[in-house]
């Protein structure tokens, strides 16, 4: 699919090929926003999930509570304007949980986890579609498409205060590619022949492509495909039919996206910023491997509402479907498993980022994590980290690191290999902890491990990125070590189990 206004961004940027998110979207934004763990953030698991047990903790709010300070307050009171539009998912019920309530001048935001890309409808059975601009409720513009408005609103806002003195912080969330999967047919029809292929063959060029570009080392080998993926061959010539124009769908989403950054760099340029404005672009999970459409209650809300999710119809505004596993493991490849998990292909996304004189055409293998991306904001900006108190209120001090340092080659990593950064999400056996090369994973959630009899397993992921080697039972006293290590950090979140 072609992506050149990100391609030519990445090339001329630095990309990260170890950079780490949160396993699922409203954790990783807890910590994007805030540079500390999404469990002192709030968000110890999704709010669609907290348990009786774990509801009065200030660990498991479902919002960005109290404890931290975002970014965008920080700042704006260092001079900054701030501005946000796309995807919020860290409070909507009073005003001050929206964006506005926590540091962003302008904002026009869809409150909850998702809509569907034309605003017509929220994110499955039950749920609302709130469109918020500056914090109250609005309806979406009559020409609404998400990659489309939220770019627009994000030029309008900067447009409009420009001609003053004060440089600008923008946070554009965008939706796209999340399904639902929609968008123009003149983007998606191109892709039909190219993903009649089928997961199986796109997987491994996609792989050798990979290697190619520098981005995984020449000696792995491609991993088996997951045991919850059919061979494309097996399916039937309609599944194959319908399989690939939805990953036909979602590749016209990507590019449609892509023509909105260009729209971006476009008016950057215009108004003589473009030099003058950091840009990082990042994934906030790994790919889904869920087809909530394909889900009981799903069909049936489908149903309800009027969705046509037939093979003619996938793609148009009164669509509603989704990936699933199969084009799941293309898109991680070649890490294993999926959104919502610790595993690699959960947590390790792509990312560049682009500073043009300050920044040189580069890679890097640096582990890096949504944590740092506070702290590089703050100290690009000037502006200093609050420490312990934030205007009067005790806050949680910021964790991550800025890569400011790495960017600029100042630096060839960011954390020591003992220096310990652990993970986890909710309340589960869905837990992670990194040390230098080496990482340990409990995975147990989901159709991915045995639950709480899943065991402790150990990767050495400088050699083995796609977790494929288990060297627990070679390395018992490490693993022992890093166990312990992940114990304290447990601790110190006010983990408390989903039961």
């Amino acid at each position: 699919m072609p992506t050149p206004n990100l391609d030519s961004l990445a090339e001329q940027g630095m990309m990260l090929t170890n950079f780490h998110t949160g396993p699922t979207c409203s954790p990783s934004r807890s910590m994007i926003l805030t540079g500390v763990d999404n469990h002192l953030a709030g968000l110890g698991t999704m709010p669609d999930r907290i348990t009786d047990e774990q509801r009065d903790s200030p660990a498991y709010k479902g919002i960005l509570n109290d404890d931290v300070v975002t970014v965008a307050d920080l700042l704006k009171d260092g001079g900054y304007h701030t501005y946000m539009t796309g995807k919020w998912h860290l409070g909507e019920d009073e005003m001050r949980l929206r964006p506005n309530g926590r540091g962003f001048e302008e904002s026009f935001a869809i409150l909850e986890g998702g809509s569907d890309h034309y605003g017509l409808t929220g994110f499955g059975p039950g749920a609302e579609a709130n469109f918020a601009r500056n914090g109250v409720i609005v309806d979406p513009p009559k020409d609404f498409y998400t990659a489309k408005t939220y770019t627009d609103m994000m030029i309008e806002f900067i447009e409009k205060n420009r001609k003053g003195d004060k440089p600008f912080f923008g946070y554009l969330a965008h939706t796209s590619p999340h399904e639902p999967l929609q968008v123009p047919p003149e983007y998606s029809r191109k892709y039909l022949a190219k993903y009649s292929a089928g997961w199986d063959k796109i997987r491994a060029e996609r792989f050798q492509r990979q290697k190619d570009l520098g981005i995984i080392p020449d000696y792995l080998e491609l991993p088996a495909r997951w045991s919850n993926v059919k061979a494309w061959n097996s399916l039937s010539s309609d599944e194959r039919r319908i399989q690939a124009k939805k990953m036909a769908v979602y590749a016209g989403m990507v590019e449609y996206m892509d023509e909105q950054v260009g729209k971006l760099i476009d008016y950057l340029k215009k108004i003589g910023e473009y030099e003058n404005t950091v840009i990082i672009y990042f994934t906030d999970n790994g790919a889904s491997g869920r087809d909530f459409s394909a889900e009981p209650d799903w069909k049936v809300w489908l149903n309800e509402i009027g969705y046509d999710n037939s093979y003619e119809n996938i793609g148009n505004p009164n669509s509603f479907t989704g990936l699933g596993y199969g084009w799941a493991q293309v898109m991680t490849t070649p890490h294993f498993a999926a959104k919502g998990t610790m595993a690699e292909g959960g947590t390790r996304g792509h990312f560049f980022a682009h500073y043009p004189g300050k920044i040189a055409p580069s890679k890097s293998g640096a582990f890096a994590s949504v944590k740092d991306l506070t702290p590089t904001a703050l100290d690009y900006a000037g502006v200093p980290q609050p420490g312990t108190n934030y205007k009067g209120r005790t806050i949680h001090p910021i964790e991550g690191k800025s890569m400011r340092p790495l960017f600029e080659g100042y630096a060839d990593r960011l954390y020591s290999d003992n220096e310990p950064i652990a993970f986890e999400l909710y309340g589960t056996v869905n837990k992670a902890l990194y040390l230098g090369d080496w990482k340990i994973l409990r995975l147990g959630d989901g159709v991915w491990g045995n639950g709480e009899k899943e065991p402790w397993k150990l990767f050495n992921i400088g050699l083995d990125p796609t977790e494929q080697n288990d060297l627990s039972r070679q390395y018992p006293d490490l693993l022992k070590k890093m166990i312990d290590m992940y114990d304290k950090q447990e601790k110190s979140w006010g983990f408390i189990p989903a039961r």
